[in-house]
């Protein structure tokens, strides 16, 4: 009998620990997104925190921690029309699928890029984002991928309008 409480209360602390002790958020750095687009992606912890501290005019950049560690970064920048986003170094996505989000973007175990023409300030450009989730070896490669997916088919769009570029 005390064999089965101490069991019980293993699995019942081991539980509590794989949950969230934080709020979900309902934005990534004030860019709206559904708590349940956002909650696959985050670990589980006691604090989330998110900063823009590297973000400037046209480049959103946003960094999640939960308990300090970073767990995710998402990355904007309006770019010249003809420029090719998959040239810098960021916005390669090696081993990648095609999804639909914006003209182009592609998923891989690890992050997500989606590129749309749009217009900014009166004139014809493309707003690129990337997102990458850290610490991949904690979770299944197969979820992360369709998580990835959903957040940026929620996220994008909102981001796009945030940061001034119209279709």
């Amino acid at each position: 009998m005390a064999a089965v409480a101490a069991t019980a209360v293993l699995l019942a602390v081991a539980g509590c620990s794989e949950t969230s002790q934080y709020a979900m958020p309902s934005d990534v750095c004030g860019v709206p997104v559904a708590p349940a687009v956002l909650e696959p992606l985050l670990l589980p912890g006691e604090k989330v925190e998110q900063s823009t501290a590297l973000s400037r005019p046209g480049a959103p950049h946003c960094y999640v921690d939960v308990d300090k560690e970073g767990i995710l970064s998402v990355q904007g920048e309006v770019i010249a029309a003809d420029q090719d986003p998959a040239v810098r170094r960021e916005w390669q996505v090696s081993g990648a699928t095609k999804i639909a989000v914006g003209d182009d973007a592609r998923v891989s175990d690890i992050n997500v890029v989606a590129v749309a023409a749009c217009t900014y300030q009166g004139e014809a450009r493309k707003f690129v984002v990337q997102a990458e989730r850290f610490y991949p070896k904690r979770d299944d490669a197969t979820k992360r991928r369709q998580a990835l997916t959903d957040f940026m088919k929620a996220y994008y769009p909102a981001a796009q309008k945030a940061v001034g570029c119209t279709s």
